[in-house]
């Protein structure tokens, strides 16, 4: 009897503590929701802190609309990078964290033609009107100006510089600033507007491609972060860090201010 009670004690170690181990990994991973154009720079934060920490950081990248949905309905993130500030104030307003959250860059817009495109861009834009009516723009890509901060900020953009209507009808919408640089990278549009982070980063995107629009033609892009009440304790240490200055030489370095 005494041999039986042995022999199940070390079969049920044997799941136990591998299951045991698992949990504690588990728990020890930060879990991070973040604006689709953060890929690449988050990417490389995330690199230079687990040199000199051993928590796992996993990033799930997309619009911050979609990301702000989701955590309406439940989701569970320990961080959450936003695109714009406007997400994280409203989830401070409904207590989602104990403070007010930080704002860890300033994004820029530029407009963008496709490799292949013949568009010549100047700072008023105007061969692009002339594009429109001649046949080389027949698709103009932003995001979603509903989900993506990027997408209003290039609604903005079109509204100041009263391009709204003959633009209008050309639109197509991505339903994040990835999915906007793909119909780009495509060819599916000859050209839209983008984040300058994303286009500074790239190695295929050709010089005279693109121009860097004014601040003045759109609100300010204030790219806002949070840390959430119930996260997990070694999030606290990357929430840190994205706030260093090794981290802010970092976001200067991948195209933010």
């Amino acid at each position: 009897m005494m041999r039986r009670f042995f022999l199940v004690a070390v079969i049920a170690s044997i799941f136990y503590f591998p299951l045991k181990y698992s949990l504690a990994q588990t728990r020890e991973s930060i879990t991070i929701a973040a604006a689709a154009n953060l890929n690449g720079v988050l990417d490389e934060l995330i690199l230079q802190y687990t040199k000199q920490s051993a928590s796992p950081v996993k990033v799930v990248y997309g619009s911050s609309g979609h990301f702000y949905q989701q955590m309406q309905q439940g989701a569970k993130y320990d961080i959450f990078l936003s695109a714009n500030q406007d997400y994280v104030d409203r989830l401070v307003s409904q207590g989602y964290t104990n403070d007010a959250g930080v704002v860890y860059a300033r994004g820029r817009l530029v407009v963008l033609v496709s490799n292949k495109s013949k568009i010549h861009l100047t700072s008023d834009l105007s061969d692009l009107k002339q594009a429109i009516q001649d046949g080389r723009l027949s698709k103009f890509a932003i995001a979603n100006p509903g989900l993506a901060p990027y997408g209003a900020a290039a609604i903005q953009t079109l509204e100041s510089l009263g391009l709204t209507k003959k633009f209008q009808p050309i639109l197509v919408m991505g339903g994040d600033i990835g999915q906007t640089m793909l119909f780009i990278y495509s060819e599916a549009a000859q050209a839209g507007m983008v984040p300058w982070s994303m286009v500074k980063q790239s190695k295929t995107i050709k010089e005279g491609s693109f121009l860097l629009i004014p601040e003045k033609q759109h609100q300010p892009i204030l790219q806002k972060m949070m840390i959430f009440k119930q996260a997990n304790p070694s999030a606290k240490g990357f929430y840190n860090y994205l706030q260093s200055v090794e981290a802010k030489n970092i976001w200067r370095h991948y195209g933010y201010e």
